[in-house]
């Protein structure tokens, strides 16, 4: 919970002023938040401070606080065992509804005080379990009831005596029940000392409301579980003069000051909710006004979407136009390419069938060639036929003769590995021109041009070659078959030389011829194995 600070005062107030105390506690009710509380006594209430409290921390659980030295147990008496809870009642039923005195900062937290006229405290602080309130009679450091949210703790002058459940009924001691009471009693002590001399702080008029329930719930609870306990009533109207006595002008000026304080907190909960219809009236208006600012920021925001995208649009209807035409341009160069490849390949298909045109004739020629060859061949095998029909003498006129064939064989055979050649640079020259072909697509029209024109240079280069080379071919042709009538020539020269040298070789080894004998007379009848020779005959057959 929070507070507004104040400044300490030590001096004490009698009761009769009291009520001054509490006229000014209703004057600064009327305060506005921004304004700090007046100073009161400590033995009256502060005006609650206006506004929003400012964060508080929580006190700690039981078994968060810090071990305390071991507190003696002392059971009180069967019959005693209310005087406890009963004087606790008492003192609270005599703060009645009033909101706490003041409060002080002590760890963190703003503990709630109130102090009687007497000098008696109860002291309220918020834990993360609920409420835990501590009971102390005046003049007295040490609590005589201390109450957490499950169980009552009653002292006798620091001894254990009781302890009671959430409703107030007497329970037995469990365990850890008088460890729980140390820990409690020096949590009580420590915030008594700091409520009698820590500065001294108006609690917050919000924070009494949120927790004005709470506070008074726990009343509620003893009371009815008084209704219902014999006992307790019994205590209760034993010692009823005794506490009415203590307690009754405490419970008249509580009684007056709370109401007071009741009708003012309504009056400001009144012009707080009158002043929170107008903020919201406000925040309406302003929410309306931002609606309408949003609504008109939509619309532009709209509206310049609307322009961005109609924008866009003719932008991309440009280039989609311009995308068109270029796309347009680019067929028609593309067209052009085309066609333009398109001549070239006629152009190179018509150089390729002049090309073909051309080995075929080459292939023609080289058929005759081979023809006349054969029939080359043929004659000399006859040759060679005839020859051996001769003298031994003419087998070396045949081997000449098979020399020559030979030679015009390999000169034959040079001529096709020309004419292959030939082929091959053909087929070179056809790559170059395909190569070329491709280089020409991209130059187009131009590079065409240059490549026919290539290809035409190339086919009259080709042309002029191959007439050469019939010619060369021709010739050699030619020069074979002089050569070969000129060693037949020579191999019949040597032949018929043979022949003469073998007749005079003949006519050496012959006899030299007899004298003519005397004539005798003719023999009609020849003896048989002798020839008739004529005169002059003596030519072998």
């Amino acid at each position: 919970m929070g507070d507004a600070v104040l400044p300490r005062t030590p001096l004490r107030f009698s009761a009769l002023l009291l009520p001054l105390a509490i006229s000014g506690a209703l004057a600064g009710c009327d305060q506005k938040a921004a304004q700090a509380p007046a100073t009161g006594a400590p033995i009256a209430s502060l005006p609650l401070a206006q506004g929003a409290p400012p964060p508080a921390a929580l006190a700690p659980a039981a078994a968060a606080l810090p071990p305390a030295p071991p507190v003696k147990v002392a059971r009180a008496a069967p019959h005693d065992r209310y005087r406890y809870i009963n004087r606790a009642y008492a003192m609270s039923d005599a703060f009645v509804d009033s909101p706490p005195d003041y409060t002080v900062p002590y760890e963190g937290e703003r503990p709630w005080i109130w102090r009687s006229d007497s000098g008696d405290y109860r002291m309220i602080e918020p834990t993360p379990d609920g409420q835990r309130v501590y009971y102390y009679e005046a003049g007295s450091d040490q609590p005589f009831l201390v109450r957490d949210p499950q169980y009552a703790y009653g002292y006798d002058r620091g001894e254990l005596a009781v302890v009671y459940d959430r409703d107030g009924r007497p329970v037995d001691f469990d365990p850890d029940a008088a460890e729980r009471a140390a820990r409690y009693d020096a949590r009580a002590r420590a915030l008594y000392y700091a409520a009698v001399h820590e500065q001294r702080q108006a609690a917050y008029a919000e924070a009494w409301r949120e927790r004005r329930q709470e506070v008074a719930a726990q009343q509620q609870a003893w009371a009815a579980q008084q209704e219902r306990d014999a006992e307790w009533r019994a205590w209760r109207d034993a010692h009823q003069q005794q506490e009415a006595t203590r307690w009754d002008a405490e419970r008249a000026q509580r009684a007056a000051y709370a109401a007071q304080v009741s009708a003012q907190v309504a009056r400001n909960q009144a012009q707080a909710a009158q002043q929170a219809v107008q903020q919201q009236r406000q925040q309406d208006q302003r929410a309306q006004a931002e609606r309408q600012a949003q609504a008109q920021a939509q619309q532009q925001a709209i509206a310049r979407q609307q322009a961005e995208n109609a924008a866009r649009a003719q932008q991309q209807a440009d280039a989609a136009h311009r995308a068109q035409a270029q796309a347009q341009q680019q067929a028609a160069a593309r067209q052009q390419a085309e066609a333009a490849a398109k001549a070239q390949q006629q152009a190179q298909a018509e150089a390729a069938h002049r090309a073909q045109a051309q080995a075929q004739q080459q292939a023609a020629a080289r058929q005759q060639a081979q023809n006349a060859a054969k029939a080359q061949q043929q004659a000399q095998a006859e040759a060679a036929h005839r020859a051996q029909a001769q003298a031994q003498q003419q087998a070396a006129a045949r081997q000449q003769a098979e020399n020559a064939a030979k030679a015009q064989q390999q000169a034959q055979a040079e001529a096709a590995h020309r004419a292959q050649a030939q082929a091959q640079q053909q087929a070179a020259a056809r790559q170059q021109a395909q190569n070329a072909a491709k280089a020409q697509q991209q130059a187009q029209a131009e590079a065409a041009h240059r490549a026919q024109a290539q290809a035409q240079q190339q086919a009259a280069a080709r042309q002029q070659a191959q007439a050469q080379q019939q010619a060369a071919a021709r010739q050699q042709a030619q020069n074979a078959a002089k050569a070969q009538q000129q060693a037949q020539a020579e191999a019949a020269h040597r032949a018929q030389a043979q022949q003469q040298v073998a007749r005079a070789e003949v006519a050496r080894v012959q006899p030299a011829p007899k004298p003519p004998a005397a004539p005798a007379q003719k023999d009609a009848h020849p003896q048989p194995g002798r020839e008739h020779k004529k005169p002059g005959d003596d030519t072998p057959h």
